[in-house]
């Protein structure tokens, strides 16, 4: 697997999935720094004001007050957000089609149904990991071909 370098944004009303993704992530072969935040609106604040490196922001969909299709609206709204290109995914419990189809209306990257052992859990986020890690992104204050 490529290195990952920055954090892992977890965007999640409920504090056990904090424990979940570590749990998960500590059953794969690469652990990397997550942080946990319950609400979205302090999850954009901290993506502006903190420049720490994201490597990806994973959200849950249906939180009390701002939900995550609503997040990922406003992440996309701030041109410095939006030109960071972090990568985006749900990870929810809600898999109907109709949420799913307007997920993806947000420009997400994925959205995955929450798996049902720290396990599963582990191996669907060895797979993202690796692909993102092996994805290009454009990097700001590089000069344009």
């Amino acid at each position: 697997m490529e290195k990952i370098t920055g954090k892992i944004l977890l965007v999640d009303d409920q504090p056990y999935e904090e424990l979940l993704l570590k749990e998960a992530l500590a059953s794969i072969d690469r652990f990397t720094d997550v942080e946990y935040i319950a609400d979205p609106k302090e999850a954009l604040i901290h993506l502006k004001e903190n420049r720490d490196e994201i490597f990806l922001i994973i959200s849950d969909i249906n939180m009390p007050g701002m939900n995550g299709l609503e997040f990922k609206r406003e992440i996309e709204k701030d041109r410095y957000l939006r030109e960071k290109s972090i990568p985006f995914v749900f990870f929810s419990s809600d898999a109907s089609n109709k949420t799913v189809k307007k997920a993806y209306s947000h420009s997400v990257q994925g959205y995955f149904k929450k798996a049902e052992t720290i396990e599963a859990q582990g191996e669907l986020l060895k797979i993202i990991f690796k692909y993102w890690a092996s994805c290009l992104h454009p990097i700001m204050g590089i000069k344009e071909d």
